[in-house]
């Protein structure tokens, strides 16, 4: 596993402030990476570890670089013609997840993502929540139905589904739709799920379910999320990172980000001074 010591903020005005946080192993580690678009750099020298079943935020203005970090842990950038790791190393688990050995469908089934806009399948849902493990071959019926009531009812929509499994998914509400995106990510059991401002688009009753629900996730699960907004920060993360300009400037316990920021940028940002 790649370990690197904290850079004191001393050491440069753009190096992350790594605050002393709670011993928790890391899943996934950051060492010294640099991303680039082509040529345009869009990450600088990000060094950060995700501890294990907690939820970590990344917070920061629109164009900082949280969404590009985020998939970065599951390659998903490598879809993007002449994206690219220029420098540096992501390890999930100890493995580099750049090594000539690494399968990208495993990498993705132990990675899992929700994205901004739910993006259910024009099948029944039912079939949504199944369709990574028929992809992988499993016909068992006993075993499908097994992973649709856990999944579903591990997304909180057992309940409200149960007696609707064959209908259509896109005649779902906006927020059960987002539900059922977060069951069919769990499917296949992963250790991380990645949530990319998953309820910017819903209302605040659909917000708040989605946010209960991540509580109870990290029972099982590593959860790393993208949001603007500081408070849905605030109130469901156990660290936050904050980025500007593709740099990370801090990352901290949330409280601490919140109530004790070491840097003056993230002070200014969570005060609301800037966006």
């Amino acid at each position: 596993m790649v370990t690197s010591p904290p850079i004191a903020a001393s050491e440069s005005s753009t190096a992350a402030t790594v605050a002393p946080m709670r011993v928790e192993p890391a899943i996934i580690s950051v060492d010294g990476m640099d991303f680039h678009y082509g040529e345009k750099q869009a990450l600088h020298d990000i060094t950060l570890q995700i501890p294990a079943r907690q939820v970590t935020a990344f917070i920061g203005p629109s164009g900082c670089g949280k969404s590009t970090l985020l998939r970065c842990f599951n390659r998903i950038n490598d879809r993007i013609h002449g994206a690219h790791i220029s420098r540096g190393a992501i390890c999930i688990k100890g493995k580099n997840i750049h090594d000539d050995d690494v399968d990208l469908t495993q990498l993705r089934n132990q990675v899992g993502m929700v994205f901004q806009k739910s993006n259910p399948f024009p099948k029944s849902i039912y079939e949504n929540v199944v369709f990574g493990l028929r992809v992988h071959g499993v016909k068992k019926k006993s075993v499908l139905d097994e992973a649709v009531e856990r999944c579903l009812r591990s997304a909180a929509l057992w309940d409200e589904l149960k007696d609707r499994l064959h209908d259509n998914a896109l005649g779902l509400s906006g927020g059960q739709q987002q539900r059922l995106c977060i069951a069919r990510s769990i499917a296949s059991k992963p250790d991380i799920l990645l949530m990319d401002e998953p309820c910017s688009a819903l209302d605040p009753l659909a917000t708040l379910k989605i946010e209960e629900l991540i509580t109870t996730l990290v029972k099982d699960y590593t959860v790393v999320m993208v949001t603007h907004n500081m408070q849905q920060a605030r109130r469901v993360s156990d660290h936050t990172a904050f980025l500007y300009l593709g740099k990370l400037i801090e990352f901290a316990p949330t409280v601490e980000i919140f109530t004790n920021p070491r840097e003056k940028q993230t002070d200014a940002y969570v005060r609301g001074q800037f966006s």
